[in-house]
């Protein structure tokens, strides 16, 4: 009877530890907005980043467990190994890069300005106009300007807050991510209507990945180049009205 209680055991706990190998448990930076992440607070994790980084866990042969995190701690839970992988930062932003390891690239950011045609091409032009900006948020390029009173910074809570007040003529320019002007534009076509856009910058966006963790860098990599190459990130990024770059 023993034998067979004893057995039971070390087969559950077998079934249990093959189980937690195949999970891979990424980390969400709290407060991304749409549709880089919807609705925190949903017991399902939905949005951009969610659907590529479940691709990546599908891509390595596992199943993908997700966490959204303050964005103050996730280095911790990287660091300790808390979490595998975090799929939306980028090695120029990481204050621990030589601590943890980085994947090839998944795409780029691209920062850009939207205002009325015909928009000048620099910043600097733009003497004396008033730009739609994020609470709290830092621009390295444009925060010299504020300072120097050469351009007015008008803080919104939301991305979503500042696309509304340019699309009612409320603001005549906002500076932005092209993510989510292009999601926005899948119910505000007119967004675009007699505007353009001023490039600012690119951040090349790659997994952080956990020296602790369950997953390595090498499998990562494989990952990235899987789902781009058989066109599954391109499908995600089209369904939010988004182009890969």
């Amino acid at each position: 009877m023993r034998l067979f209680l004893l057995a039971t055991i070390l087969f559950a706990t077998a079934i249990a530890f093959a189980f937690d190998v195949q999970e891979v448990r990424i980390g969400i930076p709290a407060g991304l907005a749409p549709p880089l992440l919807f609705d925190e607070k949903s017991p399902q994790t939905k949005g951009l980043v969610a659907e590529y980084a479940a691709a990546l866990a599908q891509a390595m042969g596992r199943t993908a467990t997700f966490s959204i995190i303050t964005r103050y701690r996730l280095d911790s839970y990287l660091l300790k190994g808390q979490v595998d992988m975090m799929c939306y930062t980028s090695k120029v932003w990481a204050s621990n890069q030589d601590q943890m390891d980085f994947s090839k690239t998944l795409f780029s950011k691209r920062e850009i300005i939207l205002g009325p045609e015909t928009m000048p091409k620099k910043v600097s032009d733009l003497k004396g106009k008033t730009i739609g900006t994020m609470l709290q948020y830092v621009y390295p390029k444009l925060d010299p300007l504020f300072q120097s009173k050469q351009l007015v910074r008008e803080d919104s809570l939301s991305e979503e807050a500042n696309l509304k007040k340019l699309l009612n003529g409320r603001i005549d320019y906002i500076v932005t991510d092209e993510i989510f002007v292009d999601y926005f534009k899948l119910k505000h076509p007119k967004i675009d209507r007699n505007r353009q856009r001023l490039f600012m910058q690119e951040y090349p966006i790659s997994c952080a990945v956990s020296r602790k963790g369950r997953v390595k860098e090498k499998e990562v990599n494989a990952a990235v180049d899987k789902i781009k190459s058989d066109g599954t990130l391109q499908t995600i990024f089209k369904k939010y009205g988004a182009t890969l770059k």
